[in-house]
């Protein structure tokens, strides 16, 4: 019996046609997911984001150059803003801040390079007695240097700058994402609320206290709301791992044992508010939780530590004063960033 005889099927145009058709749809779709994984993720693409800002490049100046890897671009741009004396800046690098601060606020999804946020992070801090002001969204000096057509200016204080509170949150937003970078940010705003309760003399009347304690709770809202965004899209696990490190770095900036109040009466508060941290149990009474009461806290330590006299009625209303101002200061930083 012969073989039986096989039949080759030519394919016809059509057919052919089909299948060309087909397959470049499956590169198309693979190339897609590519561009997608590799190219909508590729943390490069946040650093490059920022170094072929024309901005940037200014205030980089001579240290620019088109192949400036992250880490040595985040150096430079410290290297702008600050100097040798903390606190203490020249008009150049103020303007340099002020610059790169709206930049950050710039940034889509406020995402910047994770080599880039930390030394950005600390430049910022050094400037907390400028972004604490802007925080506090009550100072008229810095209000009248904050629109697109001011810069850094010099009073008898010293040198500034200032910008919108809503384009502060943002850029504080990018650095907070790695949890070292916001609790920088916030313990140096802690201190300038310590200083400025610190500075109340024992004895006053009620409203004298007042100010001080609502630029305390003003940023320290601010500071909740932008932990409310960074937290928002994260497991669990990832949750409690950040806010854990935040309560690590946060008592480690307390410094340990506080000082006298009569020798440092801000260091006494922030000291000796920031021991009790329990950042193994972020979920607990003494963990993250507690950083939400802060204004109110640090009131009530003042209170006591300044023998300030005041009536338990009285401790409480301005407690409560404090935790409205910071409630609505978390609310208002949501709504920002949600925008």
């Amino acid at each position: 019996m012969s073989p039986r005889t096989r039949t080759r099927v030519l394919p016809t145009p059509r057919r052919s046609r089909a299948a060309a058709a087909a397959t470049a749809l499956v590169v198309a779709a693979a190339g897609l997911g590519l561009w997608w994984t590799l190219g909508r993720d590729d943390p490069d693409r946040d650093c490059a984001g920022l170094r072929t800002d024309g901005r940037i490049r200014t205030v980089l100046d001579g240290v620019w150059r088109s192949d400036l890897p992250c880490r040595e671009l985040a150096e430079g741009l410290r290297g702008a803003t600050t100097g040798d004396r903390p606190g203490v800046h020249t008009l150049a690098q103020a303007h340099a801040m002020r610059t790169v601060v709206l930049v950050l606020a710039d940034r889509p999804d406020h995402r910047i390079h994770p080599e880039v946020r930390g030394p950005l992070a600390e430049a910022l801090a050094d400037y907390a007695a400028d972004t604490h002001a802007v925080l506090t969204g009550v100072d008229d000096v810095y209000a009248a240097h904050d629109g697109p057509s001011a810069d850094a200016w010099q009073d008898a204080k010293g040198v500034h700058f200032a910008v919108q509170k809503e384009q502060l949150v943002g850029a504080v937003r990018g650095l907070a994402e790695d949890a070292p970078g916001y609790a920088a940010l916030r313990a140096a705003d802690l201190r300038q609320g310590a200083a400025g309760l610190a500075a109340v003399a024992p004895g006053q009347e009620q409203n004298a206290i007042v100010d001080p304690l609502v630029r305390a709770a003003a940023p320290a809202g601010a500071f909740d709301g932008i932990a409310d965004d960074v937290l928002r899209s994260r497991g669990e696990g990832a949750r409690r791992s950040w806010q854990g490190e935040v309560l690590t770095r946060l008592r480690a900036a307390g410094g340990g044992s506080a000082p006298s109040f009569a020798a440092d009466p801000a260091g006494n508060l922030v000291a000796t508010w920031l021991a009790p941290l329990a950042p193994a149990d972020p979920g607990g009474t003494d963990g993250y939780p507690r950083l939400h009461d802060q204004a109110a806290a640090l009131l009530a330590q003042w209170a006591d530590a300044a023998h300030a006299g005041l009536a338990p009625e009285a401790l409480r209303i301005l407690q409560d004063r404090a935790r409205t101002t910071t409630d609505r200061e978390q609310r208002e930083a949501r709504t920002t960033l949600a925008g």
